[in-house]
């Protein structure tokens, strides 16, 4: 086993009125590819850049400087490297060294299983004793569950997944994603990684249930009409109430989304809940609306937690990555949800980052906010909200 293996991270932030400027485009993102590769030769880069920039100007650059490597990347709307204070345009991170092996693959499929599928196979080609696939799918299309469960069927439930949904104009639910110098809207991006040792991937939420337990009567997934035999609004409505939690009447719907954002369904899971945010109610058919699928049968409680309780959750997360490393962590890659980020205001990132360099005792950190997060270690289930993955390396 060899432990000479490295994580690089270089970032650029640049000013708003030269992000679409191709020249001043170029020059940022060659500084924080040069910054992160340090004169090395990486296996693979992980590129998350700002959707507003050109991704096709961004990709082509981290290509022609990455050498060998695997470049994998994706539009975000908020990215972090290391301690700063303020996101960055463009964050590189490139992954060295011996005993490390990458393969890349991209989908631009209409159908979520067939992109899932696809994907997956790029670990087909690695046959080293761990290997992870890091999937950066559109965070816009709501299909995530599809794509995991298609993966997991490929790759079996030995290679863990992990990964975010990518983030860039949700007004228009559009999304990018690029494999070296192709770049495609609203597809999946996947990177393999084969090593001679273990990689980590932690998950936690930090939420808690509050009250019974609801069965989900009625859904396509996405939208929840029925909770408990009746509309899944009014008992969702009684839930916070019974909470403690104060419900106006008449809210519009920039209220409702103030409020279900800091109350999650949790779905029931073994291990855990997982959580699973509403991102719109409909009052007209008193139902909810998701960020990923809710299946009729489920079991669901309403969660609850300060934000005592979501940094706790972003240390298990990252507590739980490096545990399963066996020896130290050369970086830490987070990804965390855009309503957290919300919910925890203008200072939660600093908590999120630094749990993970004191978990992993680097400065190598990078934390992206997504719109929906992946992390499949047992079972076939994977699909987050409202959560931290943490992938230690």
């Amino acid at each position: 086993m060899n432990s000479e293996r490295w994580v690089g991270v270089g970032s650029a932030r640049m000013a708003e009125r030269s992000r679409q400027d191709e020249d001043a485009v170029t020059d940022a993102v060659r500084r924080a590819t040069t910054q992160a590769l340090a004169g090395r030769s990486a296996s693979a880069i992980v590129v998350l850049a700002r959707w507003t920039l050109d991704l096709a100007v961004v990709a082509r650059t981290v290509t022609e400087l990455a050498g060998a490597a695997v470049v994998v990347g994706s539009s975000s709307q908020t990215v972090y490297a290391r301690d700063d204070s303020l996101p960055s345009d463009v964050v590189i991170t490139a992954l060295g060294g011996q005993g490390l092996s990458a393969r890349g693959m991209l989908s631009s499929h209409q159908d979520p299983t067939a992109r899932g599928a696809e994907v997956a196979a790029a670990a087909d080609g690695l046959s080293d004793a761990h290997r992870v696939v890091v999937l950066l799918p559109a965070g816009t299309t709501g299909d995530h569950q599809e794509v995991v469960r298609a993966a997991y069927e490929h790759l079996g439930p030995t290679v863990p997944l992990a990964g975010g949904g990518s983030t860039g104009d949700l007004v228009q639910r559009r999304s990018w994603q690029f494999l070296g110098r192709e770049v495609v809207e609203n597809g999946l991006v996947g990177l393999a990684l084969g090593s001679d040792r273990p990689l980590g991937i932690g998950t936690a939420h930090g939420y808690h249930r509050t009250g019974q337990g609801m069965v989900v009567t009625e859904s396509d997934g996405l939208l929840v009409r029925g909770l408990d035999g009746r509309g899944a609004l009014d008992v969702y409505r009684e839930h916070l109430v019974a909470a403690g939690v104060e419900v106006a009447d008449g809210l519009d719907g920039d209220g409702w989304g103030r409020l279900a954002s800091s109350h999650p369904l949790g779905l029931a899971r073994r291990r855990r809940d997982e959580a699973r945010t509403v991102i719109a109610v409909h009052p007209d058919q008193g139902a909810l609306e998701f960020v990923s699928a809710v299946p009729q049968g489920s079991l669901v409680h309403l969660l609850s937690g300060t934000e005592d309780d979501m940094i706790a959750g972003a240390r298990a997360a990252c507590d739980e990555a490096v545990g399963a490393l066996d020896l130290p962590a050369g970086g830490v890659i987070l990804f965390s949800c855009l309503a957290r980020e919300a919910l925890l205001g203008g200072t939660g990132h600093l908590a999120e980052k630094a749990a993970a360099r004191t978990a992993s005792a680097s400065q190598n950190v990078v934390l992206a906010y997504s719109a929906g997060e992946i992390a499949r270690v047992r079972g076939s289930a994977g699909c987050h909200n409202q959560t931290v993955v943490a992938l230690a390396l």
